[in-house]
């Protein structure tokens, strides 16, 4: 019934006003309750050297005392659930040394369970026996976490941390909320781990803040993509504008204000009429569109912005990738000359007609773009980054990775 309703014009739009208002309003509050906190705490951001000092001073006061070691020396932990692109993470970190995974989908556990406390403390002690099996085979050197509350209590993280493990965990979605909601004591968000991480992980500068007030340590640490998988194709142009992506929200809107100005947009994904694609098949698309459409709106919101895995995966496969204008984006790229942003419908309409007139110039932002993602952004090259902070690798990064 409720899917039913949604599929009324007006009700869809006023569902997707109302989400996006929600959603604008718990994140401005819960960045709000964290800068106040900060000043009245008088916690401040760390930046570069400061960052990599108070980093390495919790590995000492943890009796840590990392060595150099050859790459393919090390032996990582990885702690994660693969739902869609995190298949990529044990591939990558393979070139480091050797990887032991815990994927709890392949252990038999269903994410939807870990409202269960029983259920959580199930599946960690798994994932601690597992850690401990390893270690003893040879001496884990890093625990790589994509891991909430929801799913990890802190002690587990705090028994490997007491085998000497440096504990890195990343996550990409805590900009609406870092500490997501109260649930068996504590919270189901990164916010419930970050004291008993060496080295929070964000794709979100301003989120920052917010570990450093729960405790733990945070730095900006973006999507990347994966060079092997991600590229061009010598494909022919099949379609003007495509998008890639989930039917929700204000994209339908927007995406039907384009097409009232005539411009084609074929669109990919669960809820549009083309369907999903296969991994092959849609970095294939990015060879075979002239543009390839993004949003950065996290969730519902418009309003509320980050980096997305696409922002990456486009440019890297040779795509031209014109996507929603985030300031975020400035950060990783030189917006313009290897990607192009929008600010609203009237603007992208007018961004595509040009590009669609320009093949010379467009031409030269792809190439510039694939230049710039293989360059700076695989995720080898992420990697290699935080283990070098750590005093596990030298700080020179290999072209090769």
């Amino acid at each position: 019934m409720k899917e039913k309703l949604k599929q009324i014009g007006w009700i869809y739009d006023a569902n997707a006003y109302l989400r996006a208002k929600i959603q604008d309003r718990k994140a401005e509050s819960e960045l709000n309750y964290y800068r106040a906190r900060a000043a009245r705490e008088n916690i401040v951001c760390l930046e570069n050297e400061k960052l990599i000092e108070e980093f390495q001073k919790r590995l000492k006061n943890r009796g840590v005392t990392p060595s150099f070691k050859e790459k393919g020396e090390l032996h990582i932990f990885l702690a994660y659930y693969v739902s869609n692109w995190e298949a990529i993470l044990p591939k990558t970190l393979r070139s480091f040394g050797r990887v032991t995974e815990f994927e709890w989908g392949c252990q038999g556990f269903d994410i939807h369970s870990f409202g269960q406390k029983s259920y959580r403390d199930k599946m960690n002690n798994a994932m601690l026996n597992a850690f401990y099996e390893a270690h003893k085979q040879q001496p884990i050197d890093i625990v790589v976490g994509y891991l909430a509350g929801k799913n990890t209590s802190p002690e587990v993280l705090q028994k490997m941390g007491e085998n000497r493990a440096i504990i890195f965990n990343f996550c990409f979605d805590d900009k609406l909320s870092l500490r997501g909601k109260m649930l068996n004591g504590q919270w189901t968000g990164p916010a419930a781990l970050a004291s008993s991480v060496d080295l929070n992980l964000t794709n979100a500068p301003e989120t920052r803040i917010k570990y450093l007030v729960e405790g733990g340590l945070s730095m900006f640490w973006p999507e990347a993509a994966d060079p092997g998988t991600h590229k061009p194709y010598d494909v022919p142009f099949k379609f003007d504008v495509s998008f890639v992506g989930q039917k929700y929200g204000w994209r339908l809107k927007f995406i039907a204000k384009l097409e009232r100005t005539g411009i084609n947009v074929t669109c990919f994904g669960n809820g549009w009429e083309n369907g999903p694609l296969s991994d092959e098949e849609m970095i294939k698309l990015y060879s075979r569109s002239r543009i390839n459409l993004g949003f950065a709106g996290v969730g519902h919101s418009k309003k509320l912005m980050c980096l997305k895995g696409r922002d990456f995966e486009v440019p890297m496969s040779g795509g031209l990738y014109l996507t929603q204008d985030n300031q975020e984006l400035s950060l990783v790229y030189d917006v313009g000359k290897e990607i192009v942003t929008y600010k609203d419908e009237n603007d992208c309409a007018k961004k595509i007609k040009w590009l669609l007139s320009n093949s010379d110039e467009t031409d030269k932002i792809r190439k510039a773009g694939r230049n710039r993602a293989v360059t700076e952004h695989t995720w080898g090259k992420r990697f290699h980054h935080i283990f070098s902070l750590a005093g596990l690798l030298e700080d020179s990064t290999p072209e090769d990775i």
